[in-house]
């Protein structure tokens, strides 16, 4: 007899046991707050279920959800698990950027095949022209459920279709399922010490591993509630995401490095006094990019004021392939940086991560850096259309491990991940990452925003490496700032940088997720789409060209 899945059995079992409690809670910018108990969010999933199961009859197709960060993005996710179809995790066309986001989800739809897109009334009505354009079936999320048996999902179905963030490449879907699910929320729980009395806030993408799988499908599944909040309203007014710590008493909550920088440099900008109490936050998750010892540092002394203790720092690494997590644990404020980078923690017990030479495929010894593999019950097992499995899977005395394309060393236990193999740049015969380049280009410059993207192209038989960077003043001496930009970098790392490109605010393509593109970023360069932007060309003088 099939077993069925343990995220849709923990809702059911929780709707039984507490069916009043709180669930889910979502904050709209005028601050009404919605809830969701765990009865009405399982009526709601299955009302959905109906739907897709009604709209489907037996296709079993994947299912593509368009909704704005809400709770109907949270019922929508659960009626696909009710309906044992896979969910695809998506978003509407971002206002803010039509074309990138419309892109993306074109790629999507283009590679998922048929497909079923569910989606809201709002989005619907605000982007008609868009959606109408859409080939596959389109349904609104809403309806009365008739008399119907919904299948039971196993734990081998498919649970969800994770589009990889394509910073590097074009996106792939992950198909994770929900054995792989199941095991990756366990862990999650088991390192971060979280149970039935803790408390989440999430301002993240659910469109994303890091907020859906760790900031949504966690708390739901151990039992204990989560406050959403919409990405946008972070980013508009990023102290609010501490004010609604305080607030809700959350326990466990975060984001990527760059949200713990953006807090510290909105409150020295603050006028009026902050009334925040952050001595209940124990898990302030730090991942999705690298994690900077500096980061941790200054967000403390400026925090702990409000009763923020720095061991309540969780840099954790994981990735889409891995379900979410592979590694991560609490921060040491005592332990010594490696290089300006923090380490990640230690990888999932139950799971084996090695670190092997990127030359030859040889394991490496503790501090020497190289790719990182891992394999283990989290892993999927290949990429959606591919049915030999996951294309950059290898076999280790016969078993899977997972290369990630990512680079680190192990330290005592510990992993420290260094940057992407895709993002080393070589000059003379040295290697560089391309996120240390990056940094020392704008920090300490209040003239750029702290956003770069650094690659290597190929001029006249040269090797050169280009810089990109975006000017708080665009159009103020962006020669000057050039020159600062080589200087900084040549100081910090040694290199010689032959280009800076000085650009407004959106010059350096990023992803949904915030990460920078920088092979999209180099293709507009080598189509001369920065040509009017270029301040320091390879030649050596400051100049805008054409």
């Amino acid at each position: 007899m099939k077993t069925m899945a343990g995220l849709t059995r923990a809702l059911i079992e929780h709707t039984q046991d507490r069916p009043d409690a709180t669930a889910c809670e979502f904050l709209h910018p005028d601050g009404e707050l919605a809830t969701l108990s765990y009865a009405e969010l399982l009526a709601r999933a299955r009302r959905t279920a109906w739907q897709i199961t009604r709209l489907q009859k037996r296709a079993r197709q994947p299912v593509v959800l368009l909704f704005p960060p809400g709770l109907g993005y949270v019922t929508a996710l659960y009626g696909c698990f009710l309906a044992g179809v896979p969910a695809v995790p998506a978003y509407p066309p971002d206002p803010f950027r039509p074309a990138v986001s419309g892109a993306r989800l074109t790629r999507i739809l283009s590679d998922l095949g048929p497909a079923t897109i569910l989606t809201d009334q709002d989005v619907r009505a605000a982007w008609p022209a868009q959606l109408g354009q859409l080939r596959p079936a389109l349904a609104v999320a809403e309806g009365e459920p008739e008399s119907v048996e919904l299948p039971i999902p196993g734990d081998d179905d498919t649970a969800l279709i994770q589009y990889t963030s394509g910073s590097t490449t074009k996106p792939k879907g992950v198909l994770v399922r929900h054995r792989n699910l199941e095991h990756n929320i366990r862990s999650i729980a088991r390192l971060m010490h979280v149970g039935l009395e803790s408390r989440a806030l999430i301002w993240l993408p659910p469109y994303h591993d890091m907020g859906l799988i760790g900031g949504i499908l966690t708390p739901l599944s151990v039992g204990f509630p989560v406050r959403l909040m919409s990405p946008f309203e972070f980013l508009k007014r990023p102290i609010s995401w501490l004010r609604q710590i305080s607030e809700s008493d959350a326990t466990v909550t975060g984001g990527p490095n760059f949200a713990y920088d953006l807090c510290v440099r909105k409150h020295a900008g603050e006028t009026e006094e902050l009334h925040l109490d952050l001595s209940r936050w124990n898990v302030a998750f730090n991942g999705a990019e690298s994690i900077r010892q500096s980061t941790l540092e200054a967000f403390s002394a400026t925090f702990s004021p409000y009763g923020f203790d720095p061991r309540a720092f969780f840099p954790c690494y994981g990735l889409a392939e891995a379900t979410l997590l592979v590694s991560g644990g609490h921060w040491d404020p005592r332990r010594p940086a490696r290089g300006g980078q923090a380490g990640c923690g230690t990888p999932l017990p139950d799971q084996t991560l090695m670190v092997v030479s990127s030359e030859d495929g040889r394991p490496v010894t503790d501090g020497v850096e190289g790719e990182i593999l891992v394999s283990g019950p989290s892993v999927a097992d290949r990429y959606w259309g591919d049915s030999d499995g996951l294309r950059s899977f290898v076999l280790r005395d016969g078993r899977r491990f997972l290369r990630t394309g990512d680079l680190g060393y192990l330290s005592e236990g510990e992993l420290v991940v260094t940057g992407r193999l895709a993002d080393v740049l070589v000059q003379r015969g040295a290697n560089y990452h391309a996120i240390d380049i990056e940094r020392a280009a704008v920090t300490g410059a209040a003239e750029l925003r702290p956003l770069a993207a650094a690659f290597m192209v190929e001029e006249e038989g040269r090797q050169d490496v280009v810089v990109v960077v975006e000017s708080t003043r665009p159009g103020d001496r962006p020669g000057e700032a050039a020159a600062q930009v080589r200087n900084r970098v040549l100081v910090a790392t040694g290199l010689t940088v032959s280009t800076v490109v000085v650009g407004p605010a959106g010059t350096v393509p990023r992803t949904s997720s915030g990460k920078v593109q920088r092979q999209l970023c180099r293709a507009r360069y080598l189509a001369a789409g920065y040509d009017s932007l270029v301040a320091f060309g390879a030649a050596g003088s400051s100049h805008r060209s054409r």
